[in-house]
């Protein structure tokens, strides 16, 4: 196997992740919504904690609006990682985005899970998987760009 083929794994790699991650957060947002009892940790936690809050708040404020907030914002956020994904084959730098995204949704799982709420077994569970995404977003980013060094060299080359 090639340098070539193995840059071009890894970045594959990165967006079957970005995917699954994308679709297990939906999973989870569904799941909660049907009460049914489980959480995927392979997701992304600001769509989910922000369809929680909204429809939290919205009955605490006796206020649906909250509730809509809530699933236009965790909507959004699905949508951009949907888009990092299918952008991200012709233009690397949407899967660099994701990173980023992906970055501030565990810092911030983070913080509340050490600050705010009551930190229990499961959320080692669920930091644990944030760290192994972010690694293949990494090891994607990074092969994108030698990918690139790639191209490059080989149309000097020509």
């Amino acid at each position: 196997m090639t340098p070539h083929d193995i840059y071009q794994r890894q970045f594959t790699s990165a967006r079957i992740n970005l995917l699954l991650m994308s679709v297990l957060t939906i999973a989870n947002i569904a799941a909660y919504w049907f009460e049914l009892g489980f959480m995927l940790p392979f997701s992304a936690f600001l769509p989910f904690t922000i369809f929680d809050f909204g429809y939290f708040f919205s009955i605490e404020w006796a206020d649906p609006s909250v509730f809509i907030y809530g699933i236009v914002f965790a909507s959004l956020i699905l949508i951009l990682y949907f888009l990092g994904y299918f952008l991200s084959k012709h233009k690397p730098a949407w899967l660099t985005f994701v990173l980023a995204m992906y970055i501030v949704d565990t810092l911030i799982m983070v913080y509340l899970f050490t600050s705010v709420f009551y930190f229990n077994g499961t959320m080692i569970l669920d930091i644990l998987f944030h760290i192994w995404v972010l690694y293949y977003f990494v090891m994607g980013v990074r092969a994108a760009k030698k990918l690139k060094q790639f191209r490059e060299e080989s149309s000097v080359i020509e």
